[in-house]
């Protein structure tokens, strides 16, 4: 089981995406503010953080830098509804694990996150 983090602006994103995570049998907290959400990950350290690019007060790429300088390991997903090469790019260079588009495709996003844990957990 993992420790899973999400954060997107939208709040039924959020109930759907912790479903379907906790449903996989991980352990999941959904934020839809980045000021909580990077205290929780600050604090629990989590294996993985789903985290949506467009957020109200900033976006998913700084969360993903704020969280890729701390001292310790959490792979990211990154999700949008509106893609962008730019985007997708940037995302990749800062070290995102994955990248998927919005609308969610429950397998997608189920594989994806398997795939990130499988990572986290084999220590790479």
């Amino acid at each position: 089981m993992g420790l899973v983090v999400v954060l997107d602006d939208e709040l039924d994103a959020c109930r759907l995406m912790q479903r379907v995570i906790s449903g996989m049998g991980h352990e999941v907290h959904a934020f839809t503010d980045h000021h909580e959400a990077l205290e929780w990950v600050l604090h629990f350290k989590p294996d993985l953080a789903v985290i949506d690019v467009k957020l109200r007060e900033t976006n998913g790429l700084k969360v993903l830098k704020s969280i890729q300088q701390m001292p310790f390991s959490t792979k990211v997903i990154m999700i949008t509804g509106c893609p962008s090469e730019e985007t997708f790019e940037e995302a990749m260079r800062i070290g995102v694990e994955d990248y998927l588009s919005k609308p969610l495709e429950i397998a997608d996003l189920e594989e994806l996150v398997s795939r990130a844990l499988v990572k986290s957990q084999a220590g790479g």
